[in-house]
């Protein structure tokens, strides 16, 4: 199963532009430009967040733990430019709190975060300034510019801090496994709680000093006016597989039919039953009404979301947090709506795995979602 949360800040850090905040810019920048002079090339970052009382409330209501979870971290695309064959985009815990502020990049505004300051009258944390917090042994380092991180200075296990993507010769979306930092906001470290003040999202530390890596990134914010907010899904295995009576549906040969209502408000959680039936049944003494006989798809079944209008895949298909259930009337998935985009429609496609063999269902089935 799974719940879709949307960034409730964002802004990028322009070393080119230092002192200039884009809190309210459609897209964030990840990369490296030639500056003005032509000469040197200017680092760009972004900094997100997201409200953890959003992600523990749904943890609460679904009786889950962080442990029980898997948090991915999405930005999408909307431009790239430039970029080397192979380089590494990296999500860091940021040390210190900031404001998001109503700036762009094409105008002079200085009212929240940016390259020199994480808010009006304040500077960023830097390596000559680290601070322990608690007895964590987390403390907070940076330059003093572009926004700093925590990092580990312990003896024990070093908790997860740092998690990257390594792109070579493909797409720019950012899907990173952030589980390991929303547990550390949420449970803490060492019995301490950790403030959560986002992420800082920028080049490899190794990738930002290379000169001979340059090109830029631009992801879509949360001020975009299309369907590709920033947003962290949180995945858990919730199925269960017990068939009861119901016999195995013969997968040469079969149909499938949903329960899918025409719309769903954005707040329902709705169980959407899978029907399976042989496609040409055959009569017997036992069974009168064969054509009404429902079958079981096997446990190797995964389902998939994607928006209609542009196919983009909103929930991937996965092998431990999308598996259909099974009980004595049918297959089934639990579906929140918490997070889909309202007033869009979305389609549902299934994948049945036998031995080797794969097989993907697309018998549009469509629903919407409104207010």
């Amino acid at each position: 199963m799974f719940r879709i949360f949307y960034a409730n800040k964002d802004a990028t850090l322009y070393e080119s532009y230092p002192s200039y905040n884009t809190g309210l810019d459609e897209i964030l920048e990840v990369g490296k430009r030639l500056g003005t002079s032509g000469s040197n090339l200017l680092k760009s970052r972004a900094v997100i967040k997201f409200d953890m009382s959003e992600i523990s409330a749904s943890l609460a209501k679904y009786s889950k733990t962080v442990n029980d979870c898997k948090f991915v971290l999405q930005l999408y695309t909307d431009h790239a430019k430039n970029l080397p064959a192979d380089y590494t985009i990296v999500a860091k815990m940021l040390g210190q709190d900031w404001t998001n502020g109503t700036g762009y990049l094409s105008e002079a505004t200085t009212d929240g975060v940016c390259w020199d300051t994480p808010a009006s009258g304040s500077t960023w944390i830097s390596g000559s300034q680290q601070i322990e917090i608690g007895t964590s042994d987390l403390y907070i380092s940076g330059s003093g510019y572009g926004g700093n991180y925590l990092y580990y200075s312990g003896s024990s296990t070093s908790p997860v801090l740092v998690t990257s993507e390594s792109f070579s010769y493909r797409t720019t979306d950012l899907n990173i496994n952030v589980t390991d930092q929303i547990k550390i906001w949420i449970s803490g470290s060492n019995n301490n709680t950790i403030p959560n003040y986002g992420f800082l999202i920028q080049y490899s530390d190794a990738d930002e000093v290379n000169t001979g890596i340059s090109g830029y990134v631009r992801f879509f914010s949360r001020d975009t006016h299309t369907i590709y907010v920033p947003r962290i899904t949180m995945y858990w295995d919730n199925s269960a597989f017990t068939t009861g009576s119901l016999a195995a549906a013969n997968l040469e040969s079969y149909s499938l039919y949903t329960n899918v209502k025409p719309s769903y408000k954005d707040t329902e959680i709705s169980k959407i039953r899978i029907y399976a039936r042989d496609k040409y049944p055959q009569k017997s003494p036992t069974n009168l009404f064969p054509i009404e006989t429902v079958k079981y798809l096997p446990s190797a079944s995964y389902y998939s979301v994607l928006d209609a209008a542009t196919d983009e895949v909103i929930i991937p298909y996965d092998n431990i947090y999308t598996k259909l259930s099974c009980d004595s009337t049918s297959n089934y998935i639990y579906v929140d709506m918490n997070g889909f985009m309202p007033e869009r429609y979305y389609r549902l496609q299934l994948k049945i795995v036998d031995g080797f063999t794969e097989q993907y269902i697309d018998d549009q089935i469509y629903f919407k979602v409104v207010r």
